[in-house]
């Protein structure tokens, strides 16, 4: 395996970096040269022109090498895990774009996110009591189905490589079956958020036919009465574990997983443990823990956010879980700072909010991809095309309606702050975590009004 640390000392490099902007430069046929190079390297060369190939086939040739000694792995397993998935072609053009135009950072900024959380709808059959979004009646201003999918173009064009459907509850939104199949067939990794309670067997099922590849449920509690109490409907408990249940019975295809999340309060601080041993028993593969942020409902909520000592309490708790091979997740970016101080040699490392990896390999990527993304590597679109930098951060920096994505995205002065940690404020900013961590900007936002003040 190649020693990530000369990998990073070539990224870095000025050569390297305009060789990276020549191989991703798009050509007549829409795609770049890395691309056509992944995709022959694939299999799946048929629709690619013979001079576009012989073009390529230098790349393909060092796209082999790498497989040889950097990932050490089966040619086999690399052309169907790596560059015969669309969606990681996707992320690896975004990524190596990204660092040509904008050299190596830390973190790392990218020419267009990694993931987009989209609040499909603010339609919803539950009632929760911090719901961010205030969500209940549609807004009547949501976007019309072809509106969406434009959107949909728009990301895709920009090849950002994940989009998250949230809401409201996204499967009660105008249109969600049509556009989420239309994502799938533009090449976008896709997942949905959702309070579980509508997911019946035919609709696992469907969630899966359609491209979803994951399926994130809310459950806050082990307890059917106070889960009950939370999302303002009786009932609601049983519904959603019948969904997680569901979920995890239609599950398909190897890459399909099912995640349940539980938002970490006061009063739930303390069935931490009961809930990891709950999701375990119903086969869920990822056990995830939502930040508190008093946005939107949630503000008349406030005295239930946790305490930096409780929240401490439950990082390292949740790092216990991770050594023992279990996959735990938080929205606190927190957790990096955690792992990066407790894991040994060899030990295993949350990247950002979704990925787990272990050894050297994973400490340097933390680096570059870790903490929070919040319009550095992730941002929101709202119901109505209004794009915000996160979901819990009802800060607009564009109008879809009005505006190009890539435009808001590459143009916005808010992001652009959010992407140099320079530009923190204490005690973000002196933190020799601050790469890997970088505070939560939603709760530095909702608690003091300044997206780059101190997350309390």
């Amino acid at each position: 395996m190649l020693d990530p640390h000369v990998v990073e000392h070539v990224m870095a490099h000025p050569l390297a970096q305009r060789v990276f902007r020549y191989i991703t430069r798009e050509r007549r046929d829409g795609r770049s040269l890395l691309e056509d190079a992944m995709i022959s390297y694939g299999g799946d060369g048929e629709g690619i022109p013979l001079e576009e190939k012989l073009g390529s086939f230098p790349l393909k040739l060092a796209l082999g090498a790498l497989r040889k000694w950097g990932f050490k792995a089966s040619k086999q397993s690399v052309k169907e895990q790596v560059f015969g998935d669309v969606h990681t072609r996707r992320a690896i053009v975004n990524v190596i774009r990204s660092v040509g135009e904008l050299g190596l950072t830390r973190p790392q900024a990218f020419l267009s996110p990694l993931l987009v959380v989209w609040n499909f709808t603010d339609a919803c059959n539950l009632r929760c009591r911090h719901c961010y979004q205030e969500a209940g009646k549609p807004s009547e201003d949501e976007m019309s189905v072809e509106e969406k999918k434009e959107v949909v173009d728009q990301l895709a064009d920009a090849y950002v490589p994940l989009l998250a459907f949230s809401g409201g509850e996204p499967l009660m939104g105008k249109g969600f079956w049509e556009v989420a199949e239309y994502a799938k067939d533009r090449g976008i990794w896709l997942s949905v958020a959702t309070n579980g309670t509508l997911i019946t067997p035919e609709v696992a099922e469907r969630l899966y036919d359609v491209g979803i590849d994951y399926i994130q449920i809310s459950l806050d509690s082990p307890v059917p009465e106070r889960h009950d109490w939370f999302r303002g409907i009786p009932g609601a408990w049983k519904k959603t574990v019948e969904g997680i249940k569901n979920a995890v019975a239609a599950k398909k295809r190897p890459t399909s997983s099912v995640g349940v999340a539980m938002v970490l309060m006061r009063w739930n601080y303390g069935e931490v443990d009961d809930m990891v041993k709950l999701v375990a028993d119903l086969g869920v593969d990822i056990f995830y823990i939502y930040n508190f942020i008093p946005v939107g409902n949630a503000r008349a909520m406030a005295e239930q956010d946790i305490s930096p000592e409780m929240r401490e309490d439950v990082l390292h708790k949740l790092y216990r879980y991770l050594a023992e091979g279990r996959s735990v997740m938080t929205t606190s970016p927190q957790f990096g700072r955690v792992c990066m101080m407790e894991a040994p040699a060899g030990g295993r490392l949350v990247i950002g909010h979704y990925g787990i990896d272990a050894g050297e390999r994973a400490r340097v990527l933390a680096q570059y991809i870790g903490g929070c993304g919040a319009g550095r590597a992730y941002c929101c679109i709202e119901p109505d095309g209004t794009v915000t930098p996160c979901v819990f951060m009802k800060l607009p920096v564009g109008d879809l309606r009005k505006q190009r994505f890539l435009d808001i995205w590459r143009n916005s002065p808010v992001m652009s702050k959010l992407r140099d940690r320079e530009n923190l404020k204490e005690n973000c900013r002196s933190c020799e975590y601050r790469p890997v961590c970088g505070g939560c900007r939603a709760r530095a936002y909702n608690y003091f009004g300044d997206y780059l003040g101190p997350d309390p």
